[in-house]
């Protein structure tokens, strides 16, 4: 039996702490960004891949869904501190669900609302809270308790 051979990681793994995404990631993002933003642009500002620091360490949750605020052109952030209400991660082919659920502790720890674990081969989210509730929706609306958002899975996963 052969061993697996270890590639080294990408200087985006690296960087964001996660696997590289794929062409059904970027779909489903970009789907997920898209309703969101189409229904809740006036009520809150979703970010994609911003790099949030919780205790000293990095974390690139693939959506945030942040109370509305402000865009200034004359003062960027590269490392933000203040934390999402909600943080979507979609799981990438060669990432783990304990990788996810790892990082959800994390979130939750530092006061992260909810979480929404996206599994994209079983066009599934599990949304999580921080009381250790998890529920599933598949070809449904999506209800995030938390903050009011409600997406159709329908078109999510097309």
């Amino acid at each position: 039996m052969e061993a697996a051979i270890a590639l080294p990681l990408s200087a985006y793994e690296i960087e964001r702490r996660k696997p590289m995404p794929s062409k059904n990631h970027g779909i489903i993002q970009t789907n997920i960004t898209g309703l969101l933003y189409a229904d809740y642009r006036k009520k809150f500002r979703i970010i994609t891949e911003l790099r949030i620091e919780i205790e000293g360490d990095d974390y690139t949750p693939d959506i945030c869904i942040y109370p509305l605020m402000n865009f200034d052109s004359l003062h960027d952030e590269i490392r933000v501190k203040q934390l999402p209400l909600t943080a979507i991660e979609i799981l990438s082919p060669t990432q783990g669900t304990e990788d996810l659920l790892e990082k959800f502790e994390v979130y939750f720890k530092a006061g992260i609302q909810s979480c929404w674990f996206v599994q994209p081969a079983m066009s599934t989210i599990f949304l999580l809270t921080p009381d250790k509730k998890i529920k599933v929706f598949h070809d449904e609306i999506l209800a995030d308790p938390t903050n009011d958002v409600s997406i159709d899975l329908l078109e999510v996963f097309q």
